[in-house]
């Protein structure tokens, strides 16, 4: 297997091999450091608080994919299979959510809701009760299911646009109601669609710091800051974020498992299932469901938040939002671009006749950062930049007597780094998927006129799959820019970012102070989505 490697040695084989090398290394490094000693806190922690993260996870974790189903679902099939007034703006509206961090809105709905807050004061008006509290258990997982729910919706509305009408024809005739043809047809079909949306949900939900932590809401990424930062103790953290990992796979198995072998197929000939139109009632329903998800998800929070900027606008504006603003484009776009070129080489390592098993493995594992929540990839990569300053200190005070030892491990390349293993697979993907469409003869042909690989990726490759290119940066972009607690772990000394500087105002109460960055980072997302829902449609190809 490895002669049949080393003959297909080229320019994509070895950046991809070596850029695989480079992000494992971090990982595999946490699973070395569990050999470490276990400590006095550690102890404490297994004996009286790993069962209430465990349990407190798990809770979590079913009732934002129970609620993100529920939201996604119905504005997906509502979409999908109904005409109304209206529905192409909201088609496109109801993926707006996507640009508000979990953390932004939970602050805002925190606030809103403490004793001084807007909506207090108008149930006070109202003459209604005022004696809930959104920051518990419930409010964090509604939260969290309000801004996440796109995933599931996208991917729902993007199978349902797919699905034939032979199958629900096929249902009429043999009798069965709508209502049946729902949960024995369409819904069987949607499982691929909802498990991949609601997997997206749930990997997101623990990768979170800034809500739970807000909220107190004790659960894994939680605990890996409490004890790095609070207890002072790197071995506990490393053994979190070390469960952390064990919980996300143990997820991602058992659906495999319970998916087994069944496959899911289109047939060859298949007519596209009629919209139906609605009148009445039911369009006033329609109306009042997709119109309440928008408002708690987006219109409430934003409009919050705008009037928090009109009461501090005239202080919260200075240069150092600037600068901020500048700092987080730049990371974004500096991962962006490290992302995609190592994406393009490690897909074309994988593609065509010539990938082996090992390829095919190898670019899986080396795409699995997704899958893991930043706080333990921070944890991973600090580590393992640690050790390598350690190693390369001897030269850095041959060069510069007055050199720190922590060269690397402080700068702006461990923070990108981190962006590059996390968010890895989302441009491997997009830009598989944009080959998948030219396919492979165009490249073979380039092959047999005599083209280097190189050549032909410059000449042939990317011409054609450039559009896609563009959909794929706009995905990366959107998640570096709202990544928190990676950020807020390797962030170089004095260093912020929009999403870290939210969470600095709002860990100090300036809740107001916090708008500002909260709608720059809010709007750039928004703008970004606009762009890959409307000059590329993708999904909203059936909408318009």
């Amino acid at each position: 297997m490895w002669s049949k490697l080393k003959t297909h040695l080229n320019i994509f084989s070895v950046i991809s091999i070596i850029s695989g090398i480079l992000i494992l290394m971090p990982l595999f490094g946490i699973l070395f450091e569990l050999t470490s000693p276990a400590t006095p806190e550690w102890n404490h922690i297994k004996t009286y608080l790993l069962a209430e993260y465990i349990e407190n996870t798990v809770i979590l974790v079913l009732l934002v994919a129970t609620f993100s189903i529920l939201f996604g679902l119905f504005s997906a099939y509502v979409i999908a299979r109904y005409e109304f007034k209206g529905r192409s703006l909201l088609a496109w509206l109801l993926v707006l959510p996507l640009a508000i961090p979990a953390y932004i809105a939970g602050y805002v709905y925190a606030d809103m809701t403490s004793y001084t807050g807007t909506l207090t004061h108008v149930l006070r008006l109202l003459g209604l009760s005022n004696g809930f509290s959104i920051m518990n258990m419930l409010g964090a997982s509604l939260i969290f299911s309000l801004t996440l729910y796109p995933y599931v919706y996208l991917l729902s509305l993007a199978s349902l646009a797919r699905q034939s009408a032979n199958y629900l024809d096929s249902a009429k005739l043999l009798g069965v109601s709508q209502l049946r043809s729902f949960f024995t047809v369409t819904l069987p079909l949607l499982r691929p669609a909802l498990v991949a949306g609601t997997m997206l949900v749930v990997l997101e939900t623990l990768n979170d710091y800034g809500l739970v932590h807000y909220f107190n809401i004790r659960v894994f990424s939680f605990a890996i800051f409490n004890a790095w930062f609070q207890l002072g103790d790197v071995v506990s953290a490393i053994r979190l974020s070390a469960f952390l990992m064990l919980t996300v796979f143990m997820i991602i198995l058992i659906e495999r498992a319970l998916r087994g072998k069944r496959k899911y197929h289109l047939p060859t000939k298949s007519k596209m299932i009629k919209r139906e139109t609605l009148t009445g009632y039911k369009q006033i329903l329609i109306y009042f469901g997709l119109s309440l998800i928008l408002l708690l998800a987006f219109i409430i929070p934003v409009s919050q938040m705008i009037y928090y900027l009109i009461l501090s606008f005239s202080h919260a504006w200075n240069n150092d939002i600037l600068i901020v603003t500048i700092q987080t484009i730049t990371n974004g776009i500096i991962a962006t671009l490290v992302i995609l070129f190592i994406a393009i080489f490690m897909v074309n390592f994988n593609r065509m006749k010539r990938k082996t098993t090992i390829s095919r493995y190898w670019t899986k594992i080396s795409n699995l950062g997704y899958a893991i929540p930043g706080a333990v990839i921070a944890v991973a990569v600090h580590l393992f930049f640690v050790n390598v300053d350690r190693t390369l200190s001897p030269i850095y005070r041959l060069l510069n007597p007055n050199s720190p030892t922590l060269l690397i491990t402080m700068s702006l390349f461990t923070m990108i780094f981190a962006y590059v293993l996390r968010f890895l697979s989302i441009g491997f993907n997009s830009v598989e998927s944009q080959y998948e469409k030219v396919g492979d003869r165009f490249t073979e042909s380039s092959y047999m006129l005599g083209y280097s690989r190189l050549r032909t990726l410059l000449k042939v490759d990317l011409p054609m799959i450039f559009p896609g290119l563009i959909s794929a940066m706009i995905l990366v972009f959107i998640d570096v820019i709202k990544e928190l607690p990676l950020t807020l772990i390797l962030r170089p000394t004095n260093y912020d970012s929009l999403a870290t500087l939210v969470y600095v105002y709002t860990s100090n109460e300036m809740i107001q102070e916090a708008s500002l960055p909260s709608l720059i980072l809010i709007l750039m997302a928004s703008t970004l989505i606009y762009l890959i829902t409307h000059f590329k449609k993708g999904v909203f190809s059936h909408v318009y």
